[in-house]
């Protein structure tokens, strides 16, 4: 009796996931991130060398993948060389169908050195289901 009921769940849970793959998005692939880049107030791009007190807007286009609206939050974590987090800002809304969009969040940097942007795409602060994969810029600051 145990063999059937295990061999039935088993079964059970593979239709679940097969039916899962092959019929909906992947969670991680519910949006798309791409075309991340440090801009200037006018919306020009800079490089990833700037100035420290320059203040730039990190941004990056995303795109809901989804034939159905999508809340978000685009949320920008910069960490210094030694990894610690000097900068943590977020930004909440939601996009149509197939949407596209480039939010961005203000930084200026107070000291020289290496930093990373971890650029995250999830569907919201509570239940923090991330939307796709994080993305990391790079910037350099003298």
């Amino acid at each position: 009796m145990r063999k059937r009921i295990f061999l039935l769940f088993a079964v059970f849970l593979g239709l679940g996931i097969m039916a899962h793959s092959a019929f909906g998005i992947e969670p991680l692939e519910r949006a798309v991130i791409n075309d991340e880049r440090l801009v200037n107030f006018s919306g020009a791009t800079l490089g990833k060398h700037i100035i420290v007190n320059q203040q730039v807007q990190i941004t990056a286009k995303i795109t809901n993948a989804q034939e159905n609206n999508q809340p978000f939050v685009y949320i920008v974590q910069i960490k210094d060389e030694n990894d610690i987090v000097v900068k943590l800002g977020w930004i909440s809304g939601s996009m149509t169908e197939y949407q596209n969009l480039s939010p961005s969040l203000s930084w200026t940097p107070k000291k020289t050195g290496v930093y990373n942007a971890e650029i995250f795409v999830w569907d919201s602060l509570l239940t923090q289901g991330a939307l796709t994969k994080p993305v990391i810029l790079e910037i350099i600051t003298s």
